[in-house]
């Protein structure tokens, strides 16, 4: 029987809004192969050249930038945790980084699930590098060619033997029959026959010998029109400008058929593209290379019921076998006018042609072409099976390098200033407590990973900070100036994070700080600030409970403070009984901002405690998370731009990296707790936020600056990269490379790479 369950097929290739073939064949195949099973929930991963984004149309879930090797690798890390079946990859050797596009073969060797790829070029003469990208892919992935000839130039020129390829040929889109007459009024020419070219406009195209056979064709038939259709390349738009289109149409003007001919600078859409080949009489396909073993534009026409008459490339030879069409030398005007003028003059003729064009190409419609990758994908799947998803640790080598560039940047002799214009600190927004203390926590776990003195020196500014800011009875004040000036509370109001939070990093730091002096200031004044302690909400409450966890790892004969984490988890508990229904299992009546500190504060303090109620609304409360934070394993947070109330609708806008990061602390320690594998597969897709599985499919974490974008608006980025975005992404890479390298055998890394204070 059949499951009704999501089946997810990766995509890998370039993709729309990009104006190339291949990136209009991503989305032709996935939506190809969702039509030929509803189940199929796609997972696009678009390659992007500089400047190109696709987040705001929606369909693309992340971005690799061509050039950026390390892109590649993690964009296969975030596949490996998104519960996809196989991948479809589109090659060719300019789509992808490195020499000859080699990258792709970093994303293909850090993949954990089957792949399948399609080759759009194969060459007759690979250079040795380019034959060995080929090789590398088979041994690594099914290959599948669109044609016979690029079948056996497999076997011939690169020893892939014809049992490791399929056949499949170009998809091609349904199209109803129409009046070839009535569509031919409204491009203009009723009554009169037309020609068409249809691609994106290049030199290779050939379509200066079509015009150069316009004057002799026009002899026999002076009704002629013959249509250019397409916009330039944008390769050869970057290079060249219009300069080819403009030859084209100086060429026209010199042989007096310019009246004949129609250029359109168009990026066609299928609609329109169903049109033109509809109208046309006859299609035809000029290319000057013989080396093409696919086109598309031929199979879209053939499939239209255009006649079609091409030079002998290896493609057109195949489809137009069995006088399915013509063939006309390369560059051979004389031969095309011919060949033109003989079908046009033969209607009987040119009928037979098109109807057994149409017929031919009946299995090319992109649901049948859909159902053959389908059928190709489950049996790579049943010859690799999926690794069992059971408690596997990400690879560290696969995850971003734990660099404090950014924090740097922030930070002077004072703190970590609160703000950045772009990457720029911003003086005028001074400093606070919450940064400083999630900037303590960052700075003792790099110390304690390799002791240099810039570490040291960070942990110092960040423990200063708090230790200016707090007063004799306890209290923090959040807020400084740049002129070093605290903000009187009672001008800002009182933050109950900025006690809690400045708790939580003291505790870590009592426990782990590598400098005894900074041990013993970090006790001290956590035993200081102990005394506000009961008066916090619940975030504030959850934050103290984290950070009374950390000093009772350190410090276990404090009975007190034992006794009050025992009695903050019981509040939280009381809470989430009083206001928790069954459709809205929460601690108040609305989702806000760093919700998953509430789960993980009791998932810690059971860590100590092991009470089951605790546990039970851990569990619970982070449930209730799940369920309405994540889509088809994509994490989509509460945005700041309103929030979720119980009774009202759900913001979007402006999601938060100290959301994203609560979440990945929270999973992180729920695995921690109690083993379960489902803990770790939402904690990596938690951290995957943060690298373009999101709502816009945007990366908010910068690899040029190790900085942190500063949420996520409506329809882009929040460009700027503050203290709190970059602190909480750096708390959720150190909590992802410390599950990675519990993966290993060594317990001496293990120990060095522990987390501090947050497992």
């Amino acid at each position: 029987m059949k499951s009704d369950a999501p089946v997810r097929i990766a995509f890998l290739g370039t993709y729309p809004p990009r104006r190339c073939g291949i990136a209009t064949f991503t989305r032709d195949l996935a939506a190809g192969i969702c039509a030929a099973d509803s189940r199929v929930v796609p997972f696009i991963v678009a390659v992007t050249e500089t400047g190109e984004r696709h987040g705001q149309g929606g369909e693309v879930q992340y971005e690799i930038r061509q050039g950026i090797k390390a892109d590649y690798a993690r964009a296969a890390e975030l596949v490996n945790y998104q519960n996809v079946r196989w991948v479809s990859i589109q090659h060719e050797y300019g789509i992808f980084g490195g020499d000859d596009g080699i990258y792709v073969l970093d994303f293909l060797a850090a993949l954990q699930v089957p792949a399948v790829v399609t080759l759009h070029t194969v060459l007759a003469t690979p250079s040795e590098a380019q034959r060995s990208i080929v090789q590398r892919m088979a041994q690594l992935a099914r290959i599948v060619v669109m044609s016979q000839v690029a079948a056996d130039l497999l076997g011939k020129s690169y020893a892939i033997p014809p049992e490791a390829i399929d056949i499949v040929p170009h998809g091609i889109h349904e199209i109803e029959p129409r009046p070839r007459e009535d569509l031919k009024t409204g491009f203009g020419v009723a009554g009169k026959r037309m020609m068409l070219t249809f691609g994106l406009l290049g030199p290779n195209k050939g379509i200066e010998t079509v015009i150069r056979a316009l004057p002799k064709i026009l002899e026999t038939c002076p009704d002629l029109v013959y249509f250019v259709v397409g916009a330039t390349h944008p390769g050869v738009l970057r290079q060249q400008g219009e300069a080819y289109r403009t030859t084209l149409e100086r060429e026209a003007e010199r042989l007096a058929v310019r009246d004949h001919v129609v250029f359109r600078d168009q990026f066609v859409t299928k609609e329109d593209l169903s049109l033109y080949l509809q109208a046309t009489d006859i299609f035809v396909s000029p290319y000057l290379n013989e080396a093409q073993v696919s086109s598309g534009a031929l199979s879209y026409a053939m499939g239209a019921g255009a006649a079609v008459i091409s030079t002998p490339y290896w493609h057109a030879q195949e489809l137009l076998a069995d006088g399915r069409g013509r063939l006309f030398p390369f560059g051979d005007s004389g031969a095309l006018a011919d060949a033109v003028a003989a079908l046009l003059n033969d209607e009987s003729e040119l009928s037979r042609i098109q109807d057994a064009a149409r017929d031919f190409t009946r299995a090319f419609v992109w649901p049948r072409v859909g159902a053959r990758y389908l059928s190709i994908g489950a049996a790579v799947e049943s010859q690799r099976p999926r690794p069992i998803r059971r408690a596997q640790a990400p690879r560290a080598s696969s995850l971003p390098e734990l660099r404090l560039d950014h924090l740097v940047r922030l930070t002077d002799d004072t703190g970590v200033i609160q703000h950045a214009t772009f990457t720029v600190p911003r003086r005028d927004s001074g400093y606070c407590v919450d940064d400083n203390a999630r900037a303590l926590m960052v700075a003792i776990h790099a110390d304690g990973l390799n002791g240099s003195a810039e570490t040291k020196r960070l942990v110092s500014i960040y423990l200063a900070f708090l230790h200016g800011a707090q007063s004799e009875a306890g209290a923090f004040t959040n807020f400084m100036k740049y002129d070093r000036s605290f903000v009187p509370e009672n001008d800002v109001g009182c933050s109950e994070d900025c006690t809690g939070r400045a708790l939580w990093s003291l505790g870590v730091a009592a426990q782990h700080a590598s400098s005894e002096g900074h041990r013993r200031l970090a006790r001290q004044m956590f035993e200081r600030g102990l005394s506000r302690a009961r008066e916090l909400g619940p975030r504030g409450t959850a934050l103290v409970i984290l950070g009374l966890v950390s000093f009772l790892e350190a410090h276990p004969e404090v009975t007190p403070c034992a006794e009050l984490m025992t009695a903050l988890a019981q509040k939280l508990c009381d809470r989430y009984r009083a206001q928790a229904t069954p459709s809205w299992s929460w601690f108040e009546d609305d989702l806000t901002y760093d919700n998953a500190l509430l789960p993980l504060a009791l998932f810690r303090a059971f860590s100590v405690n092991s009470a089951p109620e605790i546990l039970a609304v851990a569990e619970s409360s982070l449930r209730f998370l799940e369920e309405s934070s994540f889509q088809n394993g994509r994490l989509s947070l509460v945005g700041n731009d309103g929030w979720h109330s119980k009774q009202g609708a759900r913001a979007e806008a402006d999601e938060q990296s100290v959301d994203a990061a609560a979440f990945v602390l929270a999973f992180r320690t729920a695995y921690s707790v109690t083993g379960k594998p489902h803990y770790l597969h939402r904690m990596a897709e938690s951290f995957a936020w943060y690298l373009g599985a999101n709502r816009l499919g945007l990366a908010t974490y910068d690899p040029e600056t190790a900085g942190c974008f500063d949420g996520l608006g409506a329809t882009s980025l929040n460009l700027n990269q503050g203290a709190e975005s970059t602190v909480c992404f750096l708390l959720s890479l150190i909590a992802m490379l410390d599950v990675a390298d519990e993966g290993l055998e060594s317990n001496a890394l293990v120990a060095r790479h522990r987390m501090r204070g947050e497992t």
